[in-house]
């Protein structure tokens, strides 16, 4: 491990050298350690990560090598290249498993644009079994039509094109087709078909941000979908609200209403509001107090990272210029929870520096500090070239 620590600080150290002397090669390293205190006073390591990348660029194009390690080890190894070939613009991730010394995928993209369509392509292959994807688009006035086509491969939920089986057949999955017009007095109407290895799968209407009159804040969103499976026909009313922007407060609400649907009548039973903040910057400072009263729903609408634990957050956070040419960034984040012995119910405080030395390397810093004492400290660096 110490033999590949400094072999790791005398590449990057040739590789800033080589950068200053006019090199293509650029890139960056980051390093962190997280180190946890027990109250029996006993230390632990409890999160590494170190990342290398190393960028080298020639003729337009950009390769791009990215290693990772943590605590496991060496986890991650990646390589990227992206360009322009032509009239062609062309993207490609090839991913490895280094734990498991096996390969993991690689994903290409191509896209050129031909007399106002463009077209788009996508290759996956991973160690089990590949998929295509194809697409093309355009506008004729106030019409626009696209069309993407799979081949042994579909969307997950991220909308990352995965393979359907797990075969290597270029085999035809589905194709959609989606039109965008305006219709009498609606500005803007979807329409999307599909087919797939079945047939016909649907098509569904499509209109958003249809307002009330006289209710500015009210809006709802429509479609009606005609489909071969059993429902056969379906529409969905959904509406949203908009209580417009605020100054230095800010409320958090949510429409407490169910989607109409067929045979379901909307039902609206009010607003509900269930946090409010407050935010100030003043001379580089800012100042920002968080009160919620629905803490998992702040949680689930607004941030997933916000500790369950806690109704409350008082922040002061500044970010300047340093005295080395860099940059720094400073901030104090104290939250109460309603159960604390402590004065004012205080439950936990995290600190967090981030000092730039010159403007290539960067120091981070922090601590955490709850009701049993000093809980956690961690210290990183950023280095580019």
């Amino acid at each position: 491990m110490k033999k590949a620590l400094v072999l790791a600080f005398a590449l990057v150290l040739g590789l800033g050298i080589a950068a200053f002397a006019g090199s293509p090669l650029s890139g960056s390293w980051t390093s962190s350690l997280t180190l946890d205190i027990q109250t029996s006073g006993a230390i632990s390591v409890s999160d590494f990560s170190s990342t290398l990348e190393v960028d080298y660029t020639v003729g337009g194009w950009t390769f791009v090598s990215t290693t990772g390690f943590t605590l496991g080890g060496w986890n991650t190894q990646e390589f990227t290249a992206n360009g322009t070939l032509g009239a062609f613009t062309i993207d490609s991730d090839l991913v490895f498993d280094p734990a498991g010394a096996s390969f993991t995928k690689w994903d290409t993209t191509g896209s050129v644009s031909i007399a106002g369509v463009d077209f788009s392509g996508e290759f996956l292959l991973t160690s089990s079994a590949s998929a295509w994807k194809f697409g093309a688009s355009g506008n004729a006035g106030d019409l626009s039509i696209s069309a993407t086509a799979f081949f042994n491969g579909e969307l997950d939920a991220d909308g990352n094109l995965v393979a359907q089986t797990d075969s290597y057949c270029f085999c035809f999955s589905s194709v959609e087709f989606d039109v965008s017009f305006p219709f009498a007095c609606i500005d803007k109407v979807d329409a999307s078909i599909a087919f797939s290895q079945s047939g016909f799968d649907g098509v569904t209407f499509s209109v958003s941000g249809v307002d009330v009159p006289g209710i500015s804040w009210l809006s709802f969103d429509l479609s009606l979908t005609f489909d071969d499976d059993t429902a056969g026909k379906s529409i969905s009313v959904t509406p949203n609200i908009s209580l417009g922007d605020w100054a230095c407060i800010e409320l958090y609400y949510y429409l407490d209403a169910n989607t109409g649907s067929s045979g379901t009548a909307v039902d609206i039973d009010g607003i509900v509001f269930y946090g409010v903040s407050l935010s100030y910057t003043w001379n580089g400072v800012t100042f920002k107090d968080i009160s919620l009263l629905d803490v998992d729903k702040y949680i689930s609408l607004i941030d997933p990272s916000w500790p369950s634990a806690y109704w409350e957050l008082f922040e002061i956070k500044s970010a300047g210029d340093s005295c080395c040419g860099g940059a720094v960034d400073f901030s104090i984040d104290t939250y109460f929870s309603q159960s604390s012995t402590m004065l004012f119910d205080w439950g936990e405080t995290d600190v967090s520096l981030s000092f730039g030395i010159g403007s290539n390397f960067t120091l981070n810093t922090g601590l955490v500090v709850d009701t049993t004492g000093l809980t956690q400290v961690s210290a990183g660096f950023t280095v580019t070239w």
